[in-house]
């Protein structure tokens, strides 16, 4: 497809142009990037037939759709429009699918699956955020520039209390400073999904989650009876984290090319990490040394699918992907023993398996065949057609199990390829992801990862099904299994959005990890009491509570209410509770602990940005600012609307209410750089100032007002 295109322009979901490089998409002012397969282009356009050539400088279709080809093989430019006598035909609607998909949330389920299509995750502008609180004792303000650097600075003389330069690699979204055991703390939550907390006097990381960058590659591993989940993104290094508890292990370097493939194996008492990364190398690492032993080099294209085989005291490493080869690596020596040639389409999984005493190799591809090769040298043995597009394997003693793009697993003979009995369901209408088999209770298990983001685990030979896991950070993207370890089997998934999952094979129980948001966090707040906590919201509608000291004890509550916008906390009646706002205009309130649901806010016209507690006449009520420069202000305990002021209309960013001698006052300070001041009992507006700069937070006591703009601290 050399200077190649195909241009879909749609009026309601946007355009698609995908050239040999990958896609790009735009709708209303956003733009997404990403890789597209072959396959899918294949499948648009062997069915769409001949059309008019384009018209030079015809304007795009306010609404209908128009489809231009140009320059494919060879052949004259052609273009489908909606309203004339050729329209758009109906085979583009996979292109149709992927635009929908590609601007979707992060969490929402897959249509297409990611060996055919994959978007680049979307970061959104950072944008300046700031929290007032205390520093070493001292009334203080912490504030995160666009820019990704931060400042913490005293309220009463406007002294540096610490910070960094823009090196700190922020994309910043969401701050918040807390009081810990004496300690104070500062987190800031990112537009990546990411949360931070440091220690705000000495400027030590205290504890954390790495943000998601798409595209989670996993591999799981009992390392020294140590049970460790790795994990890999689009970019940056590999991490690993041990799976029971989610306490970081450390990171290996991949010189910022991420990894598309994880693959983790024991040989000859040396734990092995292969990745391989989108340019088509493949590094290996001593998991255990975090030393590394090889760098593969022959693959010309992305790799897709690897697996391991060992053999008393020797390994061989298995790869292929979009080249439509796959290669044999000897692990020992880091040299490749063979490649394997025969399938007319990308490579998306590799299994080895035993015949008649000789390991076998067998391997999947978009070409919707399964082919069987001798291990020893490299002779292809069998071939089949297994489906459409095959997008995972799995092998489990001389049965092979595939997975397609409907969601439907099917069983073959390894040796003949014929056709088994008593498939397990998988789930159909959702494209499998990723397959892995393992050992529960010395039986063979098939576990399933799918676009919708749940997954599933079978007893592999009877097909029964033994665990149905709700989705839980976005469409799956990889998973794997660990042999047994100190808490059983584990199964480790990793989302398309960015986040880890790690569960007990034997019953499901979920593991807490670091796990970023899928999307930006869009709201942090600490809690006081005899176990303070972190709590941090995002746009997957997420709601992550952890132990503020540590990070530990990590809870996750999925609302189900869609994307968050404000997040705020208290502690009342000593309990912890949580309010959130979201894009339904509603605003919730939750048990921090327990995740249990409380009482719905409602009346407000625009999504709220920005929540604030505090206490009038003795109860709790919380206040929220509009995107419509309304403020409203409600009961904590009943629900109940107690106040609604109107603002000018500019989205409020900041508000604040305290009680003087019986009298409550409200500060709100909009987009517009306008701060107003009410008497809130009497819902007087007291006085109204223009502000230098974006009020990005307010702290209200005897001493005055003192207003955060991105440009520091302003007392009125």
């Amino acid at each position: 497809m050399s200077e190649s295109s195909l241009r879909l322009e749609d009026g309601a979901l946007g355009e698609l142009l995908i050239t040999p490089e990958g896609f790009h998409a735009v709708r209303d002012g956003q733009e997404r990037t990403g890789r597209v397969d072959a396959a899918l282009i294949v499948r648009v356009l062997s069915t769409l037939g001949e059309a008019p050539a384009p018209v030079p400088g015809a304007a795009a279709p306010a609404v209908g759709r128009r489809l231009t080809v140009a320059g494919l093989n060879g052949r004259a430019d052609r273009q489908w429009t909606d309203g004339t006598d050729a329209p758009v035909p109906a085979a583009v609607a996979p292109f149709a699918t992927l635009l929908a998909q590609v601007f979707g949330e992060p969490g929402e389920p897959a249509a297409l699956p990611g060996a055919v299509a994959l978007g680049h995750p979307a970061v959104p502008p950072a944008r300046s955020a700031a929290a007032v609180g205390t520093v070493g004792g001292r009334a203080a303000y912490a504030l995160v520039e666009e820019d990704g650097s931060f400042g913490l600075t005293a309220l009463d003389d406007a002294a540096s209390l610490g910070g960094s330069d823009a090196d700190a690699g922020l994309a910043p979204s969401a701050v918040a400073l807390g009081e810990v055991a004496g300690r104070s703390l500062f987190a800031v939550g990112g537009a990546d999904g990411s949360v931070q907390v440091w220690d705000a006097t000495t400027g030590q990381v205290v504890h954390g989650s790495t943000g998601g960058e798409g595209a989670q590659a996993v591999a799981a591993l009992v390392c020294r009876d140590i049970p460790v989940a790795f994990s890999a993104g689009q970019g940056g290094d590999l991490r690993a984290v041990r799976a029971d508890d989610g306490r970081v292990l450390g990171n290996l370097p991949t010189g910022g090319h991420g990894a598309t493939v994880l693959r983790a194996a024991h040989c000859a008492g040396i734990d092995l990490l292969a990745a391989a990364a989108a340019d088509g190398t493949v590094r290996v690492w001593d998991a255990g040394s975090g030393d590394q032993l090889h760098l593969l080099v022959g693959h010309r294209g992305e790799v897709r699918s690897m697996a391991v085989l060992t053999i008393d005291d020797q390994a061989v490493l298995a790869t292929g992907g979009h080249d439509r080869t796959v290669r044999i690596w000897d692990l020992a020596t880091g040299q490749p023993v063979a490649e394997l040639a025969g399938h007319t389409g990308t490579v998306t999984g590799l299994a080895f398996t035993t015949l008649d005493e000789r390991p076998v190799l067998a391997s999947c591809a978009l070409d919707g065949t399964v082919r069987t090769w001798d291990v020893y040298d490299g002779r292809p043995l069998h071939g089949w057609p297994a489906g459409s597009w095959l997008t995972a394997l799995a092998a489990v003693d001389g049965v092979l199990y595939t997975g397609d793009e409907t969601g439907r697993i099917s069983v073959w003979d390894a040796a003949t390829g014929q056709a088994r009995a008593g498939a397990p369901a998988g789930r159909p209408g959702s494209p499998l992801a990723a397959l892995a088999a393992g050992e529960l209770h010395g039986r063979p298990v098939l576990a399933a990862g799918f676009g919708d983001g749940t997954l599933a685990v079978w007893d592999a030979p009877t097909g029964s099904q033994l665990l149905d896991l709700a989705a839980d950070g976005g469409p799956v993207h990889s998973l794997d299994l660990t042999t047994d370890g100190p808490d059983g089997p584990l199964l480790v998934c990793g989302t398309t959005a960015g986040a880890v999952r790690s569960h007990r094979l034997a019953d499901g129980t979920a593991h807490p990890l670091p796990v970023p948001h899928a999307g930006p966090v869009t709201g942090l707040a600490f809690t006081t009491g005899d176990q303070p906590l972190l709590a941090s919201a995002g746009r997957d509608g997420v709601i992550a509570v952890r132990a503020a000291a540590t990070g530990d004890d990590s809870r996750r509550f999925a609302t189900g209410h869609g994307p968050i916008t404000a997040l705020a906390a208290v502690v009342a009646g000593g309990q912890p509770i949580l309010a959130t706002a979201g894009e339904d205009l509603k605003v919730r309130m939750w048990h921090a602990g327990s995740g249990a649901a409380g009482p719905v806010c409602e009346g407000l016209a625009r999504p709220a940005e920005v929540l604030s507690f505090t206490e009038i006449g003795g109860r709790p009520v919380l206040i929220a600012g509009a995107g419509d420069g309304d403020v409203l202000v409600w009961d904590v305990q009943s629900g109940q609307r107690t106040a609604q002021l109107a603002g000018g209309g500019a989205a409020v960013r900041a508000v604040v209410g305290r009680e003087f001698d019986g009298e409550a006052l409200l500060a709100a300070g909009d987009a517009a750089g306008t701060l107003r001041l009410w008497h809130l009992s009497s819902s007087t507006l007291l006085n109204e100032a223009a502000l230098d700069g974006t009020p990005l937070a307010i702290e209200l006591d005897e001493a005055g007002l003192r207003i955060v703009t991105p440009g520091g601290a302003v007392t009125l």
